[in-house]
């Protein structure tokens, strides 16, 4: 029954922690929250992040870190929007997507061949790609044609987001490299001496990290409509908050759930809003924004050790 309690506590707190932001917004930014313009907004901010998160969230399962997403977002789509001019779309779209994945390829390589921690590789890659992009741009903004620009609207992104998410979602939840992602933040050596396939996993989380980055990347520019050296600015740790905050464990492993990345990007992306709308200063709004992801990092952390507690004293 204890065991039952805490595990009901870890998969209820996202949805509880949206509904109480949601809540709270409502009272005290008076019809504003629920304005059709508004509700727009949320959307355009939400999108990205969850998509972001849906690629991050195998690295994140592993107990692993990808702080390059920014960046390598940043390259995707100053890459695929000069391919844009002389390719059009499809040249576009192609470039972005398979410049995410060789570069996801290659943190994988670093990190499960050379046992490199995954936080230095990718925050050397955070900071090199950027260089690469503003060497790429001369530090300029440059513009697209119309054809790219004409495809920002939720007409568009909209049912793409869904369908990509669904398939992220599946992936990660019922397939192999979902599971055995899980397995290794759970224990990497019983993985392996279980048969699983550490280096094959770890390349495959961290190119579907990439390929994300990409879909992202080709986000952003479509947004903009163009590209910029600053495009992606610290976006890997708007990911990373709406993911702790929507309740996976730090670590990664089995308490590492897809619907838990929707509902980070919610409670975070309602967060940011609500406290725009109420003209809470920058300052206090990340001040409000560092408190609440500590309690919810402390909070999962403890459930989850009295969870473990509770298993090991049934045995």
């Amino acid at each position: 029954m204890k065991k039952n309690k805490w595990e009901y506590f870890q998969n209820l707190f996202p949805f509880i922690g949206l509904i109480v932001i949601v809540l709270v917004f409502t009272i005290t930014s008076g019809d504003r929250l629920w304005t059709r313009n508004n509700l727009l907004s949320i959307l355009n901010m939400v999108i990205p992040l969850c998509l972001g998160a849906s690629g991050m969230v195998f690295v994140a399962s592993q107990g692993s870190t990808d702080m390059s997403m920014g960046s390598l977002l940043a390259l995707c789509g100053t890459l695929g929007g000069l391919a844009s001019l002389k390719l059009g779309i499809p040249g576009f779209v192609a470039v972005s997507l398979l410049t995410g994945v060789l570069f996801g390829v290659f943190n994988g390589v670093i990190v499960a061949y050379f046992k490199v921690p995954s936080l230095m590789v990718t925050l050397a890659m955070l900071i090199a790609l950027r260089a690469v992009v503003s060497y790429i741009t001369n530090g300029q903004a440059l513009f697209l044609d119309a054809d790219v620009i004409a495809l920002d609207s939720l007409y568009v992104t909209l049912p793409a987001a869904v369908i990509l998410l669904a398939v992220m979602g599946y992936v990660f939840s019922c397939t192999k490299v979902g599971f055995f992602s899980r397995c290794i933040g759970e224990n990497q050596e019983v993985g392996r001496f279980a048969g699983v396939s550490v280096k094959k996993y770890k390349i495959c989380a961290f190119a579907l990290s990439g390929l994300m980055a990409g879909v992202t990347g080709i986000l952003a520019v479509v947004k903009i409509g163009g590209v910029s050296p600053t495009i992606g600015n610290f976006f890997e740790l708007q990911i990373m908050t709406a993911m702790f905050v929507g309740g996976i464990p730090v670590t990664g492993g089995s308490g590492s759930k897809f619907y838990k990345i929707i509902t980070g990007a919610f409670m975070l992306v309602f967060l940011q809003n609500g406290l725009t709308l109420c003209m809470v200063s920058a300052e206090i709004s990340e001040l409000i924004q560092g408190i609440i992801l500590l309690v919810v990092v402390f909070l999962s952390i403890f459930a989850g050790r009295r969870l473990h507690t509770i298993e090991l004293l049934n045995k």
